[in-house]
């Protein structure tokens, strides 16, 4: 579900979720079916609506895709179209600007992710060879 002024094919959003949404009674058909983090575009908009008692509002139940996001990976296995187990970047440089892509993203350690894009080589500052990539989760890792 999104705002209402989310509710329109071909809108692009990030997932937040509050911590209060967790005790919400459509949880699991709102945010809890979505990738915290994660990005999505609304295919379709419904003619159903529930109101939040967080936003104080009515959200419309949409059905939406998963848009790829940027992590970084190892330049070993930075092909596109391959299929990876996702591994996390081990780094403690917050002021890398790369740094989000290497530990800060939505994925989990070991998750399964389609390679979609190959952006590009990363100047890493600890000489690390990593690549920024656009990653897709596989169906078979839609447990979160």
């Amino acid at each position: 579900m999104v705002t209402r002024a989310q509710a329109r094919p071909g809108r692009v959003f990030r997932v937040i979720v509050n911590p209060r949404c967790l005790n919400c009674r459509v949880y699991s058909v709102c945010a809890g079916s979505l990738r915290p983090g994660g990005r999505y575009r609304v295919l379709r908009v419904r003619r159903v609506a529930h109101f939040c008692p967080i936003l104080r509002d009515r959200m419309v139940v949409v059905e939406v895709e998963e848009l790829p996001l940027r992590a970084a990976v190892s330049s070993k296995v930075a092909v596109e179209g391959v299929t990876i187990q996702y591994r996390r970047v081990e780094c403690n440089n917050k002021r890398c600007v790369y740094y989000v892509y290497c530990v800060a993203n939505p994925f989990r350690e070991g998750e399964r992710v389609r390679v979609v894009k190959v952006v590009e080589r990363i100047p890493c500052p600890k000489s690390l060879p990593l690549v920024l990539v656009e990653l897709l989760p596989t169906p078979y890792s839609a447990d979160f």
